[in-house]
Parts: C-alpha cells; structure tokens; sequence
C-alpha cells in the first residue's frame, strides 16, 4: 500500500497540489514519501497500462502455437460474447411425457415425447396432440412438411398437419441421429444408424429416396453436415476415436475424403471420444464444435474445415480445446450449439449441463457466464435455440430436463 501512497504523493507534489497533498497526510496521519516506483511515476505506469491494453486488445484470442491462418480463422469467425442474453427462466408447458426431441419453425414449437406424442405449441399453449404408434427420435419441420425419425429405424415425411406422404426403412435399428439440409433446389436427408451405416437421402416430389450410404469402420456417435464449395460435407465421429471423417457426396456416391485429427497426439485410439458435433455454418471456412467425452468435465474442441481436395489425415488442426466445467459421466450425452453472432460471426458456444446448468463459453477470453438462478434441477435432456430476425433481443433458449421441466429463457 505504501508504494501506492508513494506514488500518489509523488504526483501530487509534481502536479502543484500542495493543498491536496497536505489533505492526504493528514488523513493518512503521518507524512508520506514523494517517490517513484522503480524510477517511473505515476502518469508513466498509468499511460504504459493503456498502452499495453491498445496494443493487446485486438490479439488477445491469439493463442501460442497457432499458425497465421489459425490466428486468420479466429479473428474472422469468432467475437466476444454479446449483451444482453437470454437469462430469466419462464415455464413452457406442462407435460406427461419426458422431451426427446425439440424445434422450431415459424412461430411454432414442436416437441416429440417418450410415451411417442407429438405436440405442437404457440404461445406457451398446445395447439396440437397427435398420438405416434412409436417414439420420435428427432423432429424437423421443413416448410409444408415435417420430417420423423422412428427408433425403429423409419423416417416418416409428413404434411404440418401430419398426413402421411412418405416413409422408408432407413436403419435396420434405432437412429442415432438425422439431419436435413437443403442446397439449391436439393432437399437432403441424411441419418446415421446403430448398424455403423450412414446414409443419404433425396427429397423428390414428397417421396424419400435413398442416393447413397457409407459403412463406418466403428459405430458413429455424433455428425453434422454443412454445404461448403457447392458440396454436401457430412462430418462424422466415431466410438473411442479421435479422428473426424470428412465424407462428401460426389456424383451420388458417399466418399471418405479425409480425417480431422481432434487429439494432437500421433495416434487414433485415445481416453476421449467426440459424442456431439456441431458446425458452425455462415462463415466462409466453417468451424467444427466438438463436444468431448472427457470426465469429470466435458471440453470443447474446434477445428476449421477446409480444403476438400486432401487425402490424407489432417493433423495440427485445433484451435481452441476449452474445458467447459460441464460436469459429465460414461453415460452422458453432450448438448452444444453456436451462438449466433454480427455478420455471418459467432460469439460463443451454448453448453447444457448434466448439473441442470446452462453454460455459455466466449471462445476469445474462453470465460463462461451460467444460468442456473430458477432454471433446471436435473440434466438438460434437449435444448433449442431461437433467433427471431429483424426482432431486438428476440434471442430465446428452450431447454427441457429429465424431471419433465421445460423451461423457456428469455431476455430480461
């Protein structure tokens, strides 16, 4: 404290306060030393914190050991978490049934349940209730029409009112996941199966065909697809594996392009897997999110994708490996979702926990802010994200836990 003393007294005396300088004694009830700190005054250490903060304020994501082009790829994708965020929790709806699947598509909420309902909500009230001969995986709605991924392998393409139009066998067993993506006038479909297949499909005049599918050497856990150079890019993980698959569609054929190392170690097999995987999509060079199976808490893993042209098995790719403070165990399965962000950027990462909390992680500073404050008592079973165009702080969280709450989280 006496440095400090010092110093103020130090710039006091050469700043003619003398009447201040005398105040400030006898407050302190004793004389103090006029003096610099190591030779500098003041105004000195004061200007050079300034200095330091403009001079750093623009690198202050660049980590050590990236490349130029990772530092590039952080700089033009990623910004800070912005304010404000969705943060006060209001009750949804009351159901029976425990969520497995949520989305949204104009104004509406469509949720899939274990005892294989199917519910429609606007405005916080069912609208409607149809009563599924089996459960619902996932549920997309897609313009004019919705489409269902049975856990008895099946997807279902249906009208909004749900009539049927089409079906086909997809897996043999249950799905682990489904994605739809459009490109031009192409509609998608693309699913992957506990029978270690991934498959694509083609939506043609309200019929399901299948174009191509791909064997996986081990049973995927997790994927995502993106469009990137006018192509389908499927990215796949596998069971205790740390390579990423790059699978893109060409003439109709699913081909394995190359591997995205997620562990910088120089080899496969590891103590970690990826369980869920999520790109990021608006960028010119999209970020893959990856969340881990690492224990006792789950980390984040981003690599960018890109040149679609190699062969071989990428390595040196990561740019952020975060651990998120998500608690976890063998059994859980990882939620994760960018945060959208200005001009085709992202600003963070949602993260739902195994503790009932939510999580959002600044990928610049890697700090994280939680919503915990009247939100969920258990696991976070399935989480949505709602961004409402053209509408100030229209940013809206769904999340639903396996005490059957679903809670909406909105902008306070």
């Amino acid at each position: 404290m006496s440095h400090i003393q010092n110093l103020i007294a130090d710039y006091l005396k050469h700043n003619n306060y003398p009447d201040t300088l005398k105040q400030f004694e006898i407050e302190n009830r004793k004389p103090i030393t006029s003096e610099k700190l190591a030779g500098e005054s003041l105004v000195d250490i004061v200007e050079d914190r300034i200095n330091f903060n403009a001079i750093t304020k623009g690198t202050a994501h660049l980590k050590i050991g990236l490349t130029d082009e990772q530092q590039q790829v952080l700089q033009s994708v990623i910004e800070h978490w912005k304010y404000p965020y969705p943060n006060k929790p209001q009750e949804l709806v009351d159901l029976n049934g425990l969520v497995i699947s949520l989305n949204y598509y104009q104004g509406l909420i469509y949720i899939t349940t274990n005892d294989s309902k199917i519910y429609v909500i606007k405005d916080k009230q069912i609208i409607k209730e149809i009563k599924s001969s089996i459960v619902i995986k996932k549920i997309i709605p897609i313009e004019d029409r919705v489409l269902l991924f049975g856990t008895n392998g099946i997807v279902y393409l249906k009208t909004l009112d749900f009539k049927d139009l089409s079906d086909i066998q997809a897996h043999k067993r249950l799905i682990v996941d489904g994605q739809y993506i459009r490109h031009g006038e192409n509609e998608f479909v693309v699913t992957l199966g506990w029978d270690f297949y991934i498959r694509v499909f083609k939506l043609e005049n309200d019929k399901i065909i299948q174009l191509s599918e791909l064997k996986l050497s081990q049973q995927g856990t997790c994927f995502d697809v993106t469009i990137y150079e006018e192509r389908l890019v499927i990215i796949v993980g596998k069971l205790e594996n740390t390579l990423l698959e790059v699978i893109t569609l060409q003439s109709n054929e699913l081909k394995c392009l190359y591997k995205i190392s997620i562990n910088d170690a120089e080899f496969t097999s590891s103590s970690f897997s990826p369980r869920f995987i999520t790109i990021q999509r608006s960028a010119v060079k999209p970020l893959i999110a990856v969340a881990t199976s690492h224990e006792p808490y789950m980390r984040i893993i981003i690599v960018p994708l890109k040149d679609l042209n190699s062969n071989s098995i990428k390595r040196q790719q990561i740019i952020k490996n975060i651990n998120t403070l998500s608690p976890q165990d063998k059994f859980s399965q990882p939620i994760i979702s960018w945060r959208k962000g200005t001009d085709k950027k992202v600003n963070g990462l949602w993260i739902m926990g195994d503790d009932g909390v939510i999580r959002g992680i600044d990928l610049i500073d890697d700090y994280t802010i939680e919503l915990k404050e009247g939100g969920h008592k258990s696991k976070i079973k399935e989480f949505i994200t709602i961004n409402k165009e053209n509408q100030e702080n229209q940013e809206i969280l769904i999340t639903a836990d396996i005490n059957r709450d679903i809670i909406q989280w909105v902008i306070d």
